[in-house]
């Protein structure tokens, strides 16, 4: 199994699933290779270390590829395509034999794994957890926030979009050169003006190479796709946006999410509070939205005194979690009812739960389903999510939760309102939310589908 990062320095939602989906794989009797990748969540332009490392995660066995090997003789190119990482994992796959491959995902390893696979006749199954196939930055979201439905003829959404992205910032390049080259230091490095010339002459340098890398992703990463055996996708708006964007429809089969229901199901009953609690957790960063939540509670009419409780590491990327604390300490009258709880462990989310009214999903991109729905979902937890295609195709509006306008606090803030001045609308949500998919049930699905691709299963 591929996966982009991996326990245990990142357990976000696609960390977890291929962690799961492993560990229930190896109770039937398989045996499970996880080859992942160990890049930082900020900065990785100075990688040192091993090009890889070995080690066992809750048993599971975990191949990780180092910033040392990946950002070897790095071009924009090998974003999607890299030839040393498609090296490397033909010696993973000649020393661990495996029978197929499955690809829960390839970024930071490249879509090179795939034709590595291919070459050597493995069957192969994709199972993408988001758009990053078709989407440079994964997300489907513009600079302004608008959402995406592709590169569009010729990348022309991405060039306007990614390509730019990939100029770094006039002090990176500045220092950058002063590391390679102390002599410019003092000549082009300690001005603006130095830095911006250096900057304009990087880019006509490096444009016409990120131009190109950025127009022939699309084909590339489509192509191989389609050489795939078959490809699971969580939700039916994944399946219209890979079709519409050149992936072969008859590869793709519908596979909702499963999840581990065992430190969940024991934690359906609320504990007592007088007050609405209002919750979000997750990655605090800009495109899950947590801005935007925080705005819509600070509209809300004091008088019940709610309570906004942020589940989220604040040092992942602490520049956005200071933008949310400053944001909520505006409000007099709504900062000490907004509480930073910090990150958990994942065995803990039922208790958690257990001590919220309702969970909000304000992503502003076009989140699959992710993960901490279902887990809400299964202690019967009502929703408030971004209507936007997979978290709102597991909402039913107005039965057990509500979907709000994508990136409107204002429209937000009145579903939260709802919920403060009927709170049997709650009891109401959670008589209606009925039983969710398990991780055993979603490996059922999954095993019929290597049974397809690989005969001797």
């Amino acid at each position: 199994m591929t996966v982009h990062k991996f326990f245990p320095d990142h357990k976000a939602g696609t960390e977890v699933l291929t962690l799961k989906i492993a560990k229930e794989l190896m109770s039937r009797g398989h045996e499970i290779l996880v080859v992942t990748a160990s890049p930082p969540d900020i900065d990785a332009r100075h990688a040192t270390g091993p090009d890889f490392v070995e080690y066992e995660y809750e048993g599971v066995k975990v191949h990780s590829i180092g910033e040392a090997l990946r950002l070897r003789g790095y071009t924009f190119r090998h974003e999607y395509d890299h030839p040393e990482m498609g090296k490397h994992f033909a010696k993973i796959i000649d020393s661990f034999k495996p029978d197929m491959v499955h690809v829960m995902h390839a970024q930071n390893l490249s879509g090179t794994i795939v034709s590595v696979s291919k070459a050597k006749n493995l069957p192969l199954v994709l199972s993408p957890t988001d758009f990053w196939f078709i989407c440079p930055i994964v997300q489907l979201k513009r600079p302004d926030n608008s959402v995406c439905e592709g590169p569009g003829p010729g990348a022309t959404n991405c060039l306007t979009c990614y390509t730019p992205q990939l100029i770094p910032p006039a002090d990176q390049i500045s220092e950058a050169i002063s590391r390679r080259v102390p002599a410019l230091g003092g000549v082009f490095t300690q001005s603006a003006l130095g830095k911006t010339a250096l900057q304009s002459a990087y880019s006509v340098y490096k444009l016409p190479a990120a131009v190109k890398a950025t127009v022939d992703r699309p084909a590339y990463l489509k192509d191989i796709a389609n050489s795939t055996d078959a490809i699971t996708v969580p939700t039916l708006l994944m399946k219209r946006l890979f079709t519409k964007n050149g992936i072969n429809e008859n590869l793709i089969k519908h596979i909702q999410f499963g999840i581990d229901q065992s430190k969940l199901i024991d934690h359906q009953e609320k504990t007592p509070s007088d007050v609405l609690r209002i919750g979000y957790v997750g990655t605090l960063f800009d495109h899950k939205g947590v801005d935007i939540l925080i705005k819509a509670f600070q509209r809300l009419l004091p008088d019940k005194s709610p309570q906004l409780k942020i589940y989220g590491s604040t040092e992942q990327f602490a520049e956005y979690s200071k933008y949310l604390k400053d944001l909520a300490n505006k409000d007099e009258q709504s900062s000490s009812r907004v509480h930073f709880l910090g990150a958990f462990h994942n065995d803990l989310f039922g208790e958690v739960l257990s001590g919220l009214d309702v969970l909000v999903v304000p992503s502003i991109w076009y989140e699959n389903t992710p993960l901490v729905m279902q887990s809400a979902l299964t202690t019967k937890t009502p929703l408030i999510a971004s209507d936007l295609g997979g978290m709102s195709e597991l909402i039913n509006h107005g039965k057990d939760g509500f979907v709000f306008k994508v990136r409107d606090d204002k429209d937000l803030a009145e579903k939260l309102q709802l919920l403060v001045d009927q709170p049997d609308l709650l009891s109401k949500f959670r008589a209606n939310i009925g039983p969710q998919r398990s991780i055993s049930v979603m490996v059922d699905d999954l095993e019929a589908v290597y049974k397809k691709v690989y005969k001797h299963i």
